[in-house]
């Protein structure tokens, strides 16, 4: 079932019957989102120059733990912090790299990309930027546009666009955001100052519609 993408070469054979796996754990609406992050993950890669082929791998696997019950999210990714008891689904990253490695997946650029897709790339994995831009801006969304088509241009920016706007988005509603997005936001190249980033002509850095993960 892995997409045919013009001019895409996959190397990592061990990627073969992941995206059947993540099929049968998630809902049918929910793995046409994962289809449109990986191919959307790929573009981003391809047009920054960088490794294609892990951004798709990553884009499939990276919601395979989404639908799980609370409790099995908790179970295979301990609360590190009060929000992720209080909100399980916060969890679903965390939760999908310990799946993997038990069932054998070992590539640490994909898992640490899987891990990173719901609190913010950690920094050094260029991977883990192209998935978390393209979860947030996959055409299904509606939303993010800019930093979508930012993205294809200057994922750097993108990326700054994405947690910045994140970070607005929930504190400007009095929702606690997540140590990890937090320390991600203060790592951003612009120190984390949202006045430095600015959207393109006719953007908005704020979301303009519900976001389907929880708050992070």
């Amino acid at each position: 079932m892995i997409a045919e993408l013009p001019g895409f070469r996959h190397p990592l054979a061990e990627l073969v019957g992941w995206d059947e796996r993540v099929r049968l754990m998630v809902r049918p609406r929910r793995f046409e989102h994962v289809l449109r992050v990986a191919e959307l993950a790929c573009r981003i890669a391809r047009a920054n120059g960088l490794d294609e082929a892990r951004a798709y791998a990553a884009g499939i696997l990276h919601d395979i733990a989404r639908d799980l019950p609370d409790a099995e999210l908790l179970r295979l990714a301990p609360p590190e912090c009060p929000i992720d008891s209080a909100h399980p689904l916060a969890l679903h990253g965390r939760a999908a790299r310990t799946l993997l490695e038990r069932w054998g997946y070992a590539d640490r650029v994909v898992l640490e990309a899987v891990e990173d897709h719901t609190t913010g790339p950690r920094g050094g994995n260029p991977v883990a930027a192209c998935v978390y831009v393209a979860d947030v801006s996959e055409p299904g969304r509606g939303v993010n546009d800019d930093i979508r088509e930012l993205a294809l241009r200057d994922l750097e920016a993108a990326l700054n666009c994405a947690i910045v706007s994140k970070v607005t988005y929930l504190q400007g509603r009095g929702i606690q955001v997540h140590p990890r997005t937090l320390r991600a936001y203060q790592a951003l190249s612009c120190g984390g100052q949202p006045a430095a980033i600015t959207a393109p002509a006719g953007g908005s850095l704020a979301p303009t519609a519900p976001d389907p993960h929880p708050p992070t």
